[in-house]
């Protein structure tokens, strides 16, 4: 048995940040979210919880229209609620292996809570994906190269 933590082993996913919410609760949110779209603007609470579970999505789709929510959730929030939002578009962008947008987040989480657990679990987690060469997009060649040896 390995003495790291498991978000350090190749491969290996972090439950906190990887875990991937069951189809039927993610359709739940969204019925709840749409019920209240038809009765007029949804509730800030309704409207955290979808985005919330969107972040939770095997579609980078869903992971992509949570983290659009949670901005626009951000914009208007009160200080806590932003504390929040930050944290949640930092872990949107992880799992859309975009690493340099999630550094940015947790980065201002931090600065406002440097003792945060989360927070630090999450920048250790990212900068370990990165460390290890994750690519958060293709590797450009220069014009002209060939792609084989």
């Amino acid at each position: 048995m390995s003495s790291l933590p498991a978000a350090a082993l190749p491969g290996a996913m972090d439950p906190e940040f990887d875990d991937v919410v069951a189809p039927e609760d993610l359709m739940a949110l969204e019925r709840r979210y749409a019920e209240e779209s038809h009765r007029g603007a949804p509730s800030r609470r309704c409207r955290f919880e979808y985005a919330w579970g969107l972040l939770r999505s095997r579609y980078n789709s869903d992971v992509r229209k949570g983290v659009a929510m949670f901005r626009e959730l951000m914009a208007d929030g009160a200080p806590e609620e932003q504390r929040d939002c930050v944290y949640y578009l930092a872990v949107g962008n992880y799992r859309l292996k975009e690493y340099e947008q999630a550094l940015k987040y947790v980065g201002a989480l931090l600065q406002a809570e440097p003792g945060n657990t989360q927070g630090l679990r999450l920048q250790q987690l990212v900068r370990a994906r990165m460390h290890r060469g994750e690519p958060h997009c293709a590797p450009l060649r220069p014009i002209g190269t060939r792609s084989d040896p």
